[in-house]
């Protein structure tokens, strides 16, 4: 079945925003007095318990908002995907299911159609999965439209306590309300542009269409991404301890990656030079990461002791096409 790259962006969005929680322990939830969060710029409120801490990020045509119970046994959500056109409850929700089937660590439990606030018309989806915490988590969440908005709503949890705070859960889905007076404005297009990191003594340039994406994996400095998630390429910097030589530390990098990724296969490995002069080394592969099914590329630069790992992915079925602008993306690294 193949997967509508937009909506697959939402999952990795979904997937990585539910996943800060921690796995916690203890008894039931104790009902607690609820704060209303209202959002006039995309049309929405929500109430969500005392006490709990909130965070937003916006990321080109995608917003998401996250609130996590103090000892991180919870967390609750509400997404916002922006659509060009107005789209119909039951499309979106096909396109919501096509990207759960296509996302091996996700096991759907149940479904439904289902009426939350005050008599918004949904489609309820629960089920469980590793969210990237390493821990399987129970969660439920109410797919919404309006306009021209596509809207998750819904809650993560370990398993245990998940199935204890029932009511808690109820009250946080049942309080998002749409905002009578919104008015659709479009977000703003990307122009592309050029990220320097004063700290590590590099910049890298991005296409437009293309935004600054939220970081996440240890020793990643900057995350680039078209809109719609993929393609994508993130830089790391990592010590590599002692000085060392690109014909030496490339192919090992290639040995270790085929021990950390699923299914790994090697397409091709050399050097290769940037387009300011730099040497680089260069592996390209394919693989299973963080349950999903990627083709990407590694390139290696070596300045002193720090290594700078530029890694360009796209699915497999598009890599072809996306290769063209992965390289770009890439071979404009350069040392400053």
């Amino acid at each position: 079945m193949s997967v509508r790259r937009g909506k697959m962006s939402i999952l990795l969005v979904i997937i990585v925003a539910m996943g800060l929680l921690t796995a916690g322990c203890g008894g039931a939830a104790t009902p607690t007095p609820m704060t209303l969060y209202e959002s006039t710029e995309h049309g929405f409120s929500i109430e969500y318990p005392e006490g709990w801490t909130k965070s937003a990020q916006s990321l080109g045509a995608l917003f998401y908002l996250t609130f996590i119970d103090p000892e991180g046994r919870l967390s609750a959500m509400v997404s916002v995907e922006y659509k060009t056109e107005e789209i119909i409850l039951a499309d979106y929700v096909t396109e919501v299911k096509e990207a759960m089937e296509s996302t091996p660590q996700l096991e759907l439990i149940s479904e439904g159609d289902a009426t939350i606030g005050e008599g918004i018309s949904g489609y309820e989806i629960a089920g469980k999965g590793d969210l990237g915490t390493g821990e399987v988590g129970r969660f439920t969440f109410v797919v919404l439209v309006n306009g021209k908005q596509g809207f998750w709503v819904g809650v993560m949890g370990e398993p245990a306590f998940f199935d204890q705070s029932k009511e808690t859960i109820e009250a946080i889905v049942d309080s998002f309300k749409l905002l009578p007076s919104y008015t659709f404005i479009p977000p703003p297009p990307s122009m592309g542009g050029t990220y320097i990191s004063a700290e590590h003594g590099f910049s890298i340039t991005y296409p437009a269409g293309w935004i600054e994406a939220p970081t996440g994996r240890p020793g990643e400095v900057v995350s680039l991404s078209s809109v719609e998630g993929l393609p994508s390429v993130s830089v790391g910097v990592s010590s590599v301890g002692e000085e060392t030589t690109l014909a030496e530390f490339g192919p090992q990098l290639s040995q270790d990656l085929s021990q950390h990724v699923g299914d790994y296969e090697l397409i091709s490995e050399g050097e290769l030079t940037l387009d300011d002069g730099t040497p680089a080394y260069e592996i390209v592969f394919s693989g299973t990461m963080e349950g999903y099914t990627l083709k990407g590329k590694y390139v290696i630069v070596i300045q002193g002791t720090q290594a700078f790992f530029v890694m360009g992915f796209s699915m497999p079925a598009h890599f072809e096409q996306d290769e063209a602008v992965l390289d770009e993306v890439i071979c404009s690294f350069h040392l400053e």
